[in-house]
C-alpha cells in the first residue's frame, strides 16, 4: 500500500499548515478547534502524512466519526491522500477479516500504511478494540472526528492509552453541562485544544461567507402557554426538591427533571405559530425566487387541543410541498446513502428548492449551495446551532452571501408579568439561553437582529424588548 501523502494538486491554507505545526509541536497530541467548514478533515490528514513522512513512510492510521455518512466522506478525502481505507462498521463479518490481516502485515514489517475508517460505535465495542489492540502503538496514530461525542461515558472509557499519536476535531470541543466528559478528553489529548480557527477569522478570510441574521419571535397559542406554565411550575418544583438545575435536558441525573424538560423543549420546538409564519416568510420571500433553502424542523408535533396533530415535519412538508407548490424533498435518517446523494444532487443543482430536515444535517453532511435556511426547532446546547450555522456558511461559486431566519419563542406573557418571583427566575434562565444563541449568531453577521433589511423578511417582535422583558439588556 502507498504510503499516505499529501496529493500534488492540493494547497493546504495558511491556518492549515499552522495547526498541523501545533499539533506537532505539542508531542503529536491535542485538539484542533476550527470552526464547521474550514478543511478539519484536510488538516488532520495533512498531520497524518506529516507523521508518516518522520516515521520513514511507516504509519497505522485509525479514524473515529460518529455517523456512517462521515465514515464514507473520509473515505474519498483519505484517497485523495494515496489511502485505501478498511471501513470497519456494519457487520463485523465485512471487515474483520481483512483488519487483523493487515495488523499482522504491519507490525511484521510487510506492510508500511495501514489505515482504517469507523464509526464511535464500532470503535468502542469490546471487538474492534481487542483488534487495534494488537497494533504497534507507537507508530499509530488517531484521529476522531467530532470529537465532543467522544467524551461521554460509554465512549471515552474505549480511548487506547497505548496508541501515542493523538488528533480530536471539533469546532465545539467543549461537552455542554459536561465537565467532566470535557475534562477526560483534555487529558486524553494531553494539551487539550492546541489550535483555535474560529469562525469570524474565517469568514474575514474568505473561507466562510458573509450572512444576514433575522430571529423571529413566536408567540405561544392560549392551549400552549397553559400548559407551558403547567410543565414551568413542574420543574420549578422538581428542582427544588432534588436541587436541580435548568442546564441540558440530556445531563440531568433525575429522570423526572428530565423527561419534563424534554416535554417543554419538545413544546417549544413545535410551537404550532411557526408554520404560518414560515408560511408568510416563504411567500415575502418570494415562491418563484426560493432556491438552495434548508429547513430545519422539529421532531415534534404540530395541531391545537382537539385537532389531529402531525409531526412538524409532515406539517412543513404540507405546506410548502402541497399548498405553496415548491419542489422540496424531506431530508431524514430513514434515506439510505444512495438516496441522500441523489437528494443532495437535485439540491445542488436546483431541481429541489429546498430540503427539509430534522438534525440530520447538523453534522458531516456537506451542502455548500445553501443560501438561505429557516431554523424552526434550535437547542440552547451550542454545539447544534453552531454546527448549523457552519454547514450554511460554507462558500460555493453561486453564494455571495448566506441568511438565517431563526424562530425563537418567547415564554407566555403571563410569566413576565408574573408575580411569583422563583417561575419569573426559572424563565429568565430560559430566555437568557435562547439569547445567548441569538448574541452568538449576531455576533458575527452583517446587521442587527432588530433591523429592517431591503429585501429580506423580517417580523414584528423586538429581541430588545424581549431582553428588556427579563431584564437580560446585557446579553
Amino acid at each position: 500500500m502507498a504510503a499516505l501523502s499529501k496529493p500534488d494538486w492540493l494547497e493546504p491554507r495558511e491556518y492549515q499548515d499552522k495547526a498541523v505545526q501545533a499539533w506537532a509541536n505539542s508531542s503529536g497530541q491535542g485538539i484542533l478547534n476550527m470552526a464547521t467548514g474550514t478543511g478539519k478533515t484536510v488538516t488532520s490528514l495533512l498531520a497524518a502524512s506529516q507523521l508518516a513522512s518522520l516515521q520513514d513512510d511507516s504509519l497505522a492510521l485509525i479514524v473515529a466519526a460518529p455517523y456512517q455518512h462521515l465514515v464514507d466522506q473520509w473515505k474519498s478525502d483519505m484517497n485523495d491522500f494515496g489511502a485505501s481505507p478498511i471501513l470497519a462498521y456494519q457487520s463485523r463479518t465485512r471487515w474483520t477479516d481483512s483488519l487483523a490481516s493487515q495488523i499482522t502485515e504491519y507490525n511484521s514489517g510487510v506492510r508500511d500504511t495501514l489505515a482504517v475508517i469507523t464509526t464511535h460505535k464500532t470503535f468502542s465495542s469490546d471487538h474492534f478494540q481487542d483488534l487495534i489492540g494488537r497494533l504497534n502503538g507507537v507508530r499509530t496514530m488517531l484521529i476522531v472526528d467530532e470529537v465532543h461525542h467522544m467524551g461521554a461515558p460509554h465512549l471515552r472509557s474505549s480511548l487506547p492509552q497505548n496508541i501515542r499519536a493523538r488528533l480530536g476535531l471539533s469546532a465545539t470541543p467543549q461537552r455542554w453541562y459536561d465537565e467532566e466528559g470535557t475534562e477526560a478528553l483534555t487529558s486524553y489529548f494531553s494539551n487539550g485544544v492546541v489550535f483555535e480557527y474560529g469562525l469570524e477569522e474565517a469568514i474575514k478570510n474568505g473561507y466562510l461567507a458573509e450572512y444576514y441574521y433575522i430571529p423571529h419571535i413566536i408567540e405561544l397559542t392560549e392551549e400552549e402557554q397553559e400548559e407551558y406554565l403547567a410543565l414551568s411550575r413542574s420543574i420549578g418544583k422538581r428542582m427544588a426538591a432534588v436541587s436541580g438545575d435548568i442546564g441540558d435536558a440530556d445531563s440531568q441525573a433525575d429522570e423526572t427533571l428530565k423527561q419534563l424538560l424534554f416535554k417543554r423543549a419538545r413544546l417549544v420546538g413545535s410551537a404550532a405559530n411557526k408554520i404560518p409564519e414560515l408560511r408568510e416568510l416563504l411567500i415575502e420571500t418570494g415562491l418563484e425566487d426560493l432556491h438552495h433553502t434548508l429547513i430545519y424542523s422539529g421532531d415534534g408535533n404540530v395541531g391545537e387541543e382537539g385537532e389531529e396533530t402531525r409531526r412538524q415535519l409532515e406539517a412543513i412538508t404540507e405546506l410548502m410541498g402541497n399548498e405553496l407548490g415548491l419542489k422540496i424533498h424531506q431530508f431524514t435518517y430513514e434515506e439510505d446513502q444512495k438516496e441522500r446523494e441523489r437528494l443532495l444532487n437535485e439540491f445542488e443543482t436546483g431541481v429541489l428548492q429546498a430540503l427539509v430536515a430534522i438534525r440530520c444535517l447538523d453534522e458531516g453532511v456537506d451542502v455548500p449551495a445553501t443560501q438561505t435556511a429557516f431554523i424552526l426547532a434550535s437547542s440552547s446546547n451550542p454545539r447544534q446551532f453552531i454546527q448549523r450555522r457552519g454547514r450554511i456558511l460554507r462558500t460555493h461559486a453561486d453564494k455571495d452571501h448566506a441568511i438565517i431566519h431563526d424562530f425563537v419563542v418567547a415564554p407566555p406573557t403571563e410569566v413576565r408579568k408574573s408575580g411569583e418571583d422563583s417561575l419569573f427566575s426559572l424563565e429568565r434562565n430560559l430566555v437568557q439561553k435562547e439569547l445567548q444563541r441569538v448574541s452568538t449568531f449576531a455576533a458575527s453577521a452583517r446587521n442587527h437582529p432588530d433591523a429592517s433589511i431591503p429585501g429580506i423578511p423580517t417580523s414584528t417582535g423586538s429581541i430588545r424588548q424581549l431582553k428588556k422583558d427579563f431584564n437580560l439588556l446585557d446579553v
